[in-house]
């Protein structure tokens, strides 16, 4: 429901207002036990992202990372340009960390990837769906020492009608594409 009523891409500035809303409620229900950090660059605040993407992930990090720690712990978000103008986004915690036997061996890349759990599944799903090729996700994960998972996707800036290093008609092509597929996602 929350999808169906956001705008299929936003600035990073507003998918983070929105991860603030939830983060909210969660420091009320764990108090102190609960630290939140943010390290985001300022030149990334208007760079274009798909909405509800950073949510489930830190929902994750809170509920599968710290909440099983009697000590609680603390969730870090990341945001910055690479050196190959690229954006990346890091949600990480403290907490557990995941266990061996959920490492997932992509039979296509033979890349390990932790973590199978549907808040997971549904970022990288739309990951490929919105960018294909263009964007990654990344999973590393240390029992008892926590999780980080990486984002890298284009930048799509919202004030121009380029798509990071495509530009030009081909970028304005994507991004009535990707458009398109997300609201035929945001249909079924």
């Amino acid at each position: 429901m929350l999808l169906k009523d956001r705008e299929a891409f936003l600035p990073l500035s507003e998918e983070l207002r929105f991860t603030d809303d939830y983060l909210d409620i969660e420091v009320v229900r764990f108090g102190e036990k609960l630290k939140v950090v943010k390290e985001i660059a300022d030149n990334t605040l208007d760079i274009v992202v798909p909405g509800m993407l950073l949510q489930p992930l830190i929902e994750n990090s809170i509920k599968h990372g710290l909440e099983p720690r009697i000590s609680g712990g603390t969730v870090t978000i990341r945001s910055r340009i690479t050196e190959e103008r690229r954006l990346m986004v890091e949600v990480e915690d403290d907490g557990v960390g995941m266990a061996p036997d959920r490492i997932d061996v992509s039979l296509v890349s033979g890349l390990v990837r932790p973590g199978n759990g549907i808040g997971v599944r549904n970022v990288r799903e739309r990951m490929q769906v919105l960018y294909g090729d263009l964007a990654t996700v990344e999973i590393n994960s240390r029992p008892g020492r926590g999780t980080k998972v990486t984002l890298l996707m284009p930048i799509l800036d919202a004030g121009a009608e380029t798509w990071g290093p495509i530009g030009g008609a081909a970028g304005q092509a994507i991004s009535h594409m990707v458009e398109d597929a997300v609201r035929a996602m945001t249909r079924s």
